[in-house]
């Protein structure tokens, strides 16, 4: 055994070999060193990779620019007219070069470098000498004396006379570079196109040259937003996105789209990309990471128009925000539908003196009872346009709520019997209820777009004769927070509309079915009824008797586009609505998570009950509005925009005092429709060479577009009220306004029937308010849209009443004078100021009797055409203008003096004529037109009967 023991003895440490483990620790030392340094340089930098093919893209574009001018040159035509050229260069040089040519230009050199010289030295000395005269003025200011005067008239003359030979100078100076210029005029010439023909390629030479020197190294982009803690490193991968052109048209080496707009008042080094777009800014290890689509990352990318809604976090104010139309858009639907009725959100909601439905009070009074249950239960079928949702309810749930309406509505105190109307009355109401504008915001034509006023296309088969005839005269004693204005008609005339309107859209209608309404009377029906309204949140949009100062039922949606996308409930259909945006799970990209799930929820509010058992209090209780796919994009856009974050003060879009008023006013001009009868801007053409028209599109042609012209046209020669024809290769950019359907279709009218001309017509029609700041007192304005009078008592169509409250008045007539940089609210009219009238007659005596004159003379006679107080023109009143004892309160007196020198100006087509030119009424007024416009416009303002 010992032997044994002997012939194995143990192997000692030193004798062991470690190499095949060393190898193998020394290949995983090289494969973790290969994948640190190619994930440190690749796969963790893939905007390095950007940025190279950006570059190349850069350089493959000017390559081709090159190659392009280069073809361009080598061509044959413009190889022979550049032979052409350096031939007449050469000719051009001999001829320079000859003996009489060189002597003349070497002298006038010469005397061009002496002429410069004196030039210099007399304007220095002119200096001195008019330096030395204020100094002496200073002098006698404080010591008068005799002597300083003598020598301020010496130093006086002494300028007048350096000033003389500066002027000799310069003319001769201009004379002898005038003469250089002649005598190598045709070296210039031709050295100038033969570089025209070179220029496109050295540019793109230079360029190519100067690449590699001005491109900068690869390097991590980024600007820090100190105030938001945001490292915002977007550019490092988005290089070209402040570049005026596109290297490519793929992502990421496109440019910004409308890149002035956007990048123009969003500068990315104060505003980085983040703030509209959002993402993960700071991330660069990856696409995803950075457009933060990853899981669970809660502000993913927004891209192209759903940036929009990004807008509002800085543009709350309610300034309409070019660029953001989708975002304005939602904002105005969101309103209308009255979505801030049910739901809490900030910033809507907020104009007292606008209700979203109409009172239910006068719901006896107003409408049939068997027309109430069908309208409840599915009103789009009734009126497609209607703004009012369907709640999908069933025929006992109509009902009941109908018999709660029914029993807590004032007592009906109308006699509803329709009177039996001939053809003629029904014509004359027709007539009546077209020339007074009801068409400007009503149609009763079936299956119309929606319009800014319910569709009366069947208001026959709904509305009560009685009421109507009563809603018309007065709107508001039926409805005070109702927008529909008073016409100012009588019982009469709005008998015959009511009459119209009811024959008109109630034919084929049957009272089959109508007559079974007990439910009205059904105690626990109104009960049910009761439970329903609360259920469903009916007081949110109408007044309903005992339901006052009830709550709003919906949940708040102030910052529902940053709700974690956990606590929306997708029911069952998680999975298909995720689908639909190529998403498995919420985590994965939250902000489309969050946008499918609103696009399903507007698309079909209750489709997440489906498949789940519910107690039907618990059932959603949303109802559809049947949007269209347009609508519901723009709200989605408004929606995922409502962030519950407050961003610094520094970055909110804060207007000025005149922005907020224009704002205000604009606001105030869409709730009452005024565009309907109204115009309120003009048409704009901009041309080559940045001259912009400003007037009427007359007729826009494929080759052309004819213009008339509402300013004086400089460049163009053109005076106001002139049409010019402007070639289509010469237009710009057209700015066509919408037309007003309702002032053209009286326009119209007169033209077809009475044989006007448009420009003729249009004094038919409700007034163009282009320009109304500049043309009427505030005073007088507000007072008119308090209290509307009769301008043109003659004329069939009239301003209505709209009862505005005094905040809603005042801010239209603010809205008129900033629109134009007018005073307001206080304007200083100083031509009615006794003073004034005293300061012009010492200046020159008699001055108002000689306007007097010419006014009543038979030059001018302007009580022709004009009422004055209590005597009327002669002739037909439609002829007739407005009164001029208005004048002093209603107009501004610049704008009197503007349109008496030129009215076409103000009012192409108009027919006052353009009285006041050079030489005319000089036995009554010696002067110029302006001055004899002036006296006119200030016996306007102190006219008296």
């Amino acid at each position: 055994m010992s032997d044994n023991k002997n012939l194995h003895p143990m192997r000692r440490e030193e004798d062991k070999s470690y190499l095949v483990i060393y190898v193998m620790v020394s290949f995983i030392l090289v494969a973790v060193t290969i994948w640190a340094l190619v994930n440190e340089t690749v796969d963790r930098r893939p905007w390095k990779k950007y940025q190279k093919q950006f570059y190349r893209l850069e350089l493959d574009k000017i390559r081709q620019a090159y190659e392009k001018e280069r073809a361009i040159f080598e061509s044959p035509d413009t190889q022979k007219n550049y032979g052409e050229a350096k031939n007449n260069l050469e000719h051009a040089w001999e001829d320079f070069k000859k003996p009489p040519i060189q002597n003349e230009y070497k002298k006038l050199s010469e005397e061009q470098t002496v002429l410069s010289k004196t030039l210099e030295s007399l304007r220095f000395k002119a200096i001195v000498a008019r330096n030395g005269r204020m100094e002496k003025e200073y002098i006698f200011g404080k010591d008068p004396s005799e002597y300083i005067i003598h020598e301020i008239a010496a130093l006086e003359e002494k300028g007048n006379d350096l000033a003389a030979k500066v002027k000799e100078a310069e003319d001769n100076l201009v004379s002898v570079e005038t003469r250089l210029t002649e005598l190598k005029r045709g070296i210039t010439t031709y050295t100038g196109e033969l570089d025209s023909y070179t220029a496109g390629m050295k540019k793109y030479e230079a360029q190519l040259k100067n690449f590699k020197k001005t491109r900068p190294s690869l390097q991590i982009y980024q600007m820090y937003l100190e105030d938001l803690s945001i490292v915002d490193r977007c550019m490092s991968c988005h290089v070209g996105i402040t570049r005026t052109e596109n290297v490519s048209t793929e992502q990421p080496y496109v440019s910004h789209p409308n890149r002035d707009l956007y990048l123009g008042n969003h500068p990315p080094e104060r505003f980085g990309c983040v703030l509209c777009h959002e993402g993960q800014a700071n991330a660069t290890s990856g696409v995803k990471k950075a457009h933060g689509e990853v899981e669970y990352w809660l502000t993913p990318i927004h891209r192209g128009k759903s940036a929009q809604g990004s807008c509002i976090r800085c543009h709350n104010e309610g300034k309409e925000v070019k660029g953001a139309e989708i975002l304005w858009q939602g904002r105005r639907l969101f309103e209308e539908l009255g979505c801030h009725g049910c739901h809490e959100t900030t910033g809507f909601g907020k104009d007292k003196h606008r209700m979203i439905g109409p009172g239910l009070r006068n719901i006896k009074n107003k409408v049939k009872p068997g027309w109430i249950t069908k309208w409840i239960k599915d009103p789009k079928s009734f009126r497609p346009t209607t703004l009012m949702p369907n709640f999908k309810l069933s025929e006992e749930e109509s009902q009941s709520i109908a018999a709660y309406l029914w029993q807590h509505a004032d007592e009906s105190g109308i006699h509803d019997e329709i009177p039996k109307f001939d053809e003629g009355q029904l014509s004359s109401g027709d007539f009546i209820f077209e020339y007074i504008g009801c068409m400007a915001c009503h149609s009763y034509e079936k299956d119309t777009e929606r319009g800014f006023a319910p569709n009366l296309a069947r208001i026959g088969e709904k509305i009560n004769y009685g009421y109507l005839v009563e809603w018309i005269i007065n709107p508001k004693g039926k409805e005070p927070l109702t927008r529909m204005p008073n016409f100012r008609l009588n019982q009469e005339k709005a008998s015959l509309v009511a009459g119209y309107l009811i024959s008109k859209t109630a034919m084929g209608f049957t009272r089959d079915g109508l007559t079974d309404v007990a439910w009205s009377e059904d105690k626990e029906r109104a009960r049910a009824g009761e439970a329903l309204i609360k259920k469903y949140g009916c007081f949110s949009c109408h007044e309903i008797q005992g339901m006052e100062g009830l709550g709003k039922i919906g949940v708040e949606l102030s910052a529902i586009g940053s709700k974690h996308v956990e606590l929306l409930d997708f029911g069952l259909l998680e999975k298909r609505i995720l689908g639909e945006v190529g998403l498995k799970h919420i985590s994965e990209n939250a902000g489309e998570a969050r946008r499918a799930w609103l696009r399903a929820k507007l698309q079909d509010p209750r489709q997440f009950d489906k498949g789940k058992y519910k107690k039907p209090e618990d059932q959603l209780k949303m109802p559809d509005f049947v949007l269209t796919g347009e609508e519901i994009e723009s709200l989605l856009v408004l929606l995922t925009g409502l962030k519950e974050e407050k961003l610094p003060d520094a970055y909110i879009g804060r207007l000025t005092e005149s922005e907020r008023g224009i704002a205000e006013g604009k606001r105030l001009i869409g709730k009452y429709h005024c565009t309907g009868c109204h115009q309120l801007d003009v048409d704009r053409l901009y041309i080559e060479e940045g001259i912009e028209l400003t007037g009427m599109v007359k007729l826009d042609e494929e080759d052309g577009v004819y213009f008339q012209l509402m300013k004086d046209s400089g460049e163009l020669k053109q005076k106001a009220g002139e049409t010019v024809f402007i070639d289509t290769e010469r237009i710009v950019r057209k700015e066509w306004v919408k037309k007003v359907n309702f002032a053209s279709s009286i326009i119209e009218y007169h033209v077809d029937n009475e044989g006007l001309v448009p420009e003729e017509a249009r004094v038919f029609a409700p007034p163009l308010l282009y320009g109304e700041g500049k043309k009427v007192q505030p005073a007088w304005a507000f007072e008119f849209l308090k209290d509307p009078i009769d301008l043109r008592p003659w004329l069939d169509v009239k301003m209505p009443s709209f009862s505005l409250p005094n905040e809603e008045a005042a801010s239209l007539v603010r809205f008129f004078a900033m629109r134009e940089n007018e005073e307001y609210p206080y304007e200083y009219i100083v031509e009615t100021k006794k003073e004034y009238r005293e300061e012009k007659e010492a200046r020159s005596p008699g001055y108002l009797l000689a306007a007097k004159k010419l006014f009543e003379s038979k030059d001018v006679n302007c009580t022709l055409c004009h009422v004055k107080g209590e005597k009327m023109p002669e002739g037909d009143p439609t002829g007739w203008a407005p009164d001029l004892m208005l004048a002093r309160t209603r107009l501004k007196p610049d704008w009197i003096k503007r349109w008496l020198l030129d009215p076409q100006s103000i009012q192409p087509g108009t027919k006052m004529p353009k009285f006041f030119r050079e030489g005319e009424f000089q036995d009554y007024i010696p002067g110029t037109p302006q001055e004899q416009a002036e006296a006119m416009k200030d016996y306007l303002m102190n006219l008296e009967e």
